[in-house]
């Protein structure tokens, strides 16, 4: 018997890929250092490999300056690296065997029993410099271990798994071909064997012998009972062992680790009942102790996955293996997601490591998966009528009893539907909380495309009908009972025109002398007016005849019908917005005449309308304006906190009037517009006084014009 004591190697596909050094597209930095030349064996030389650890190949080389250091290196042939191995202390030869060569040789491309060529060379070190010597061909004959590769491969008796029982032989997970591995428990002292048969009467069987794989059934052991890792290479004749002395449930989050049970033939098990899953708290993943090491055995993204997997199944749960740390910033990589709906809920794990699956994976086991439909539905009632509003926020709210039953979590939609059959859907809306919750606020702008996929003509009155839908992982039922009728008003059309009326507002009750709103863009009107306290105002969209009627709630919502009090006489800035039924005031404290270099301000008295007007007298040494600048502006004052809290300066229209032209009698140079300015001077959008001759014991007649059913202007006139 054969007693396998103290060597446990990682297998390939647990650390770094193949060999150690590898390396691709290398860069040297051989400033100072210089190359070698190579001496034997000789470029073009040929070497038919054989299975024998004693036949082996020297490689020499010419030694350098002193003080350096040696690596000899193999490429492909592509030029990139494929392995490097650095020979005892400064010496210039190494002694290389001709498995390792047969391997080197796979890593180049050649295939079992053919010949292929790739280079060698050799690489001086000196600190941190390296100098690559030039190439030599090797052309190499590679030979494989065994005739023919069996198809499947088993662990047998009595140290393994399933014991002496040829049908209980643990499998080897195929690899490649001609490699194979398994993660097995052996029992110490007790043989165990590989065969290509798990059925009575045997097959071939597979032995070690001097470090070789074998064709015989010579038993091995081991001295430590416990889990491995073993990897057979029947192509090189090699194989691995790897100590797996642990393997433990890791919660991110937390930082706590619980050990998992062993359940036979690459598998392990854990129960645990998940909290509260948020973005933060659902993470997972495993790790084990391969050799002396820890493995985070999780998904394959460094950064974990972002999303939780849609279905409890797929490539989503597949296993590998990465580093794993402690540090609290990188404990979380490679860890997968719970689905949401698993909040709150018993859930097995099971690790399957082996070769029953086409890829090492885990699986999440939430036991009852049973959609229970919704059964009784809340609010609104059957028959429920709505009449839709424009008003920001506006909303109706959909309720019902939640789902019976003990499984995950369920979600949860409601269905809309044109038909009471519930044959023709026509919108959804998913449950609040995002979806856990068993009620759900539908906004009326919702509810109003909805009645329209439902036909309900524009303004018009119509039915939907709604149901729920609950959701269990990937599975869905609507509710058991009927679909339930709502009767929906939908949004009212915007009015072309509008007029404010009423015995507060500046034209009193009497209709036909209704003012209009100045119309600034589609559905939305403003206007600067006065309103009184003690009366009521309101909104129509005609002078004539039964218009339609809006008023503006205490929270400036816009509305059909009604009247509003103001609560102080005022002149306001009124805007009234008809996309949205929003409605927005601001009172304006004062106007006044801006005169620039002077940088004084003369109010005007407000006359009506939208109207501000004075007649002003600059006194006699009142002004020091010895340049002559004649350059004036208004400014409007409101109670408004726009623009940091800053006054609204009223302008020309763009582009602005440079202070270089006077008027010229055309009446769109004192056109205004309205815009935030605080400084005091602004060539580009000022006025200039005709026939200017200096300020002082002048007067002037200002009008500042903002009347709706006009455009915006102003006149100043020197008397």
């Amino acid at each position: 018997m054969k007693t396998i004591v103290n060597k446990w190697i990682i297998a390939l596909w647990l650390i770094v890929p193949a060999f150690a050094g590898c390396k691709d597209d290398m860069a040297y930095d051989n400033d100072g250092v210089t190359a070698t030349t190579l001496v034997a064996p000789d470029n073009n030389a040929a070497v038919e490999l054989y299975n024998l650890e004693s036949a082996t190949i020297d490689f020499e080389w010419n030694s350098t300056v002193g003080g350096v250091y040696y690596q000899l290196a193999f490429y492909g042939s592509d030029g990139k690296e494929l392995y490097r191995v650095a020979p005892e202390e400064r010496t210039t030869t190494i002694s290389m065997t001709h498995p390792m060569l047969n391997e080197i040789a796979h890593l180049a491309g050649i295939a079992p029993r053919t010949t292929g060529s790739l280079q060698w060379g050799v690489i001086t070190v000196k600190g941190m410099l390296e100098t690559v010597s030039e190439k030599w061909t090797l052309t190499l004959s590679s030979y494989t271990a065994f005739d023919d590769f069996p198809v499947s491969l088993y662990v047998t008796g009595p140290g393994s798994e399933g014991g002496t029982e040829a049908t209980a032989a643990a499998p080897f997970r195929v690899t490649g071909e001609g490699t194979y591995e398994i993660y097995t428990y052996l029992k110490a002292n007790e043989g165990f064997y590989f065969t290509n048969k798990n059925t009575p009467g045997g097959g071939r069987a597979f032995t070690v012998r001097d470090d070789f794989v074998v064709e015989g059934n010579e038993a091995l052991m081991v001295d430590t009972e416990g889990m491995y890792l073993i990897t057979l290479n029947l192509v090189t004749a090699k194989m691995t062992y790897t100590a797996i002395s642990n393997v433990r449930y890791f919660v991110p989050n937390t930082n706590t680790s619980t050990p998992m049970t062993y359940k036979g033939y690459g598998k392990w098990g854990h129960s645990v009942t998940l909290g509260n899953l948020t973005s933060s708290n659902n993470q997972y993943k495993f790790v084990a102790r391969v050799g002396t090491t820890d493995r985070s055995w999780g998904c394959n993204t460094q950064n974990g996955q972002a999303n939780p997997p849609q279905i409890l199944e797929g490539d989503y749960f597949y296993i590998y293996q990465n580093t794993h740390s402690t540090s609290s910033s990188q404990r979380a990589r490679y860890s997968f997601r719970y689905m949401l709906e698993l909040s709150n809920q018993p859930v097995t794990l099971t690790l399957d490591m082996s070769a029953d699956s086409d890829h090492y994976t885990h699986v999440v086991d939430a036991g009852d998966l049973t959609v229970y439909p919704v059964n009784n539905f809340i609010a609104p009632a059957e028959g429920a009528t709505v009449a839709l509003s424009k008003v920001s926020g506006s909303s109706l709210k959909f309720e019902w009893t939640p789902s019976s039953g003990t499984g995950p979590t369920p979600k949860y939609n409601v269905i809309f539907y044109s038909d009471d059959a519930g044959a023709n859907e026509i919108g959804s809306a998913a449950a609040d909380d995002n979806s856990y919750a068993s009620s759900v606020t539908v906004l009326h702008s919702t509810l109003e495309t909805i009645a329209a996929a439902a036909n309900i003509p524009a303004e018009g009155t119509g039915d939907i009908w709604w149901s729920v839908q609950t959701t269990v992982l990937n599975t869905s039922e609507i509710a058991s009972i009927p679909p339930r009728k709502l009767t929906i008003t939908r949004f009212p059309g915007i009015p072309a025109e509008v007029y404010i009326s009423g015995a507060a507002s500046e034209a009193g009750a009497t209709l036909a002398n209704a003012i209009p709103l100045k119309k600034i863009a589609d559905g939305e009107f403003e206007i600067y007016t006065r309103l009184t306290t003690g009366n009521t105002y309101y909104f129509v969209n005609a002078k004539t005849g039964a218009p339609r009627q809006f008023s503006v709630t205490s929270a400036n919502a816009i509305i059909e019908g009604g009247s509003t009090t103001p609560t102080e006489t005022a002149i306001y800035k009124i805007t009234l917005n008809f996309n949205t039924d929003v409605a927005t005031f601001k009172k304006i404290t004062s106007v006044t005449w801006h005169i620039m270099w002077w940088n004084q301000e003369k109010a005007l008295d407000y006359q009506g309308l939208g109207v501000w007007k004075k007649t002003i007298t600059i006194g006699a040494n009142e002004c020091n304006d010895g340049n002559g600048d004649n350059r004036y502006k208004f400014r409007m004052q409101d109670n408004s906190t726009e623009n940091s809290g800053r006054s609204q300066w009223v302008w020309a229209n763009p582009p602005g009037q440079t202070h270089d032209n006077e008027p010229t009698g055309d009446p769109s140079y004192y056109y205004i517009k309205q815009e935030y300015r605080s400084d005091q001077w602004r060539d580009g959008y000022v006025w200039k006084v005709a026939g200017h001759s200096g300020w002082n014991g002048n007067t002037y007649v200002v009008t500042f014009s903002l009347k709706s059913d006009e455009t915006y202007t102003h006149m100043v006139t020197r008397q």
